[in-house]
């Protein structure tokens, strides 16, 4: 692996210290095509179903290798995305191992099959809604806080691990108290972080004020971000795009302040608010710039 060359498809990521290792961002089918053209061994994507589901609608795809493995897990994340166009596959190789694994080779069949089971396989479109309308009951908008305690490290050299953990303790009780008391859910708690979801974005920036004060009666310093967006309630939580917005806003507030997206300033409602433009800002992770803005109050 060290002596071959690498290709990782990233918007994010400006340099690669693996050895034998480019960057592909941009328009990757361009690249990819590019490379395929290019002399050279065999090009080979190892797992990454959102490269893979890029590569099948640019028919990018020359062979499938797939190993189906003797263990039902029952969750898990698709090879595969829901809704993609169908692709017809021709088995060309099967190989199996002493340990049950099997690998099958596929590559793309131009020739449409013919058996009734096409047909009765094909996705309708009445089915497509039905999936769409199952996924969006999960789905809906919400403003997502977070927040962190500034300089935790320092403070965890300072005090000692023993003195810390009874602070932070104390600082978790008093945290989930005050967002309970603003109908904040899905709390969640890691290390010196917080997350919580609320269903208005004037509650969860009014928690986020108490939760300065909150913080500051502790002896503890901490600095809030605030995201309106549509999030995905799950098993293990919430996600979607939103929640990562949310997550990198703390970065961009000084101590002691709250910072939120110009979709919650153009929601929230308040004569006492006050927010001051940060100009366009790159979250680490998040493609764009966004315009962040400091949030102050007349009542604090």
């Amino acid at each position: 692996m060290n002596g071959i060359p690498k290709y990782v498809v990233t918007n994010t990521l400006k340099r690669a210290d693996w050895n034998n290792t480019t960057i592909l961002s941009g328009d990757v089918s361009a690249a990819i095509r590019k490379l395929k053209a290019a002399p050279g061994g065999e090009l080979i994507v190892y797992g990454s179903p959102d490269l893979v589901d890029e590569l099948l609608r640019h028919a990018l795809v020359d062979e499938y290798r797939l190993l189906i493995y003797p263990v039902i897990l029952g969750s898990g994340k698709h090879l595969f995305r829901d809704r993609i166009d169908t692709h017809h596959l021709r088995l060309t190789e099967t190989r199996r191992f002493s340990s049950g694994v099997v690998l099958l080779t596929y590559v793309p069949d131009p020739e449409v099959p013919t058996s009734r089971f096409v047909e009765e396989y094909r996705w309708t479109l009445e089915q497509m809604r039905s999936l769409q309308a199952a996924e969006d009951l999960d789905r809906t908008l919400a403003t997502v806080l977070f927040a962190d305690i500034v300089d935790s490290t320092g403070r965890v050299h300072e005090m000692g691990d023993r003195a810390w953990r009874k602070l932070l303790d104390a600082y978790h009780l008093a945290v989930r108290g005050v967002i309970e008391r603003w109908n904040g859910r899905n709390i969640e708690f890691a290390g010196d972080g917080v997350m919580a979801v609320f269903d208005a974005p004037t509650r969860a920036l009014r928690c986020a004020f108490e939760l300065l004060e909150t913080a500051r009666g502790l002896d503890v310093e901490i600095r809030a971000g605030l995201h309106t967006g549509e999030i995905e309630r799950r098993e293990t939580g919430v996600g979607r795009i939103a929640v990562h917005i949310a997550a990198r806003l703390p970065g961009s507030a000084a101590p002691d302040r709250v910072v939120v997206t110009s979709t919650v300033r153009d929601l929230v409602t308040g004569t006492d608010l006050a927010f001051t433009p940060l100009g366009p800002t790159s979250l680490r992770g998040v493609p764009g710039a966004w315009d962040l803005f400091e949030v102050g109050s007349s009542d604090r």
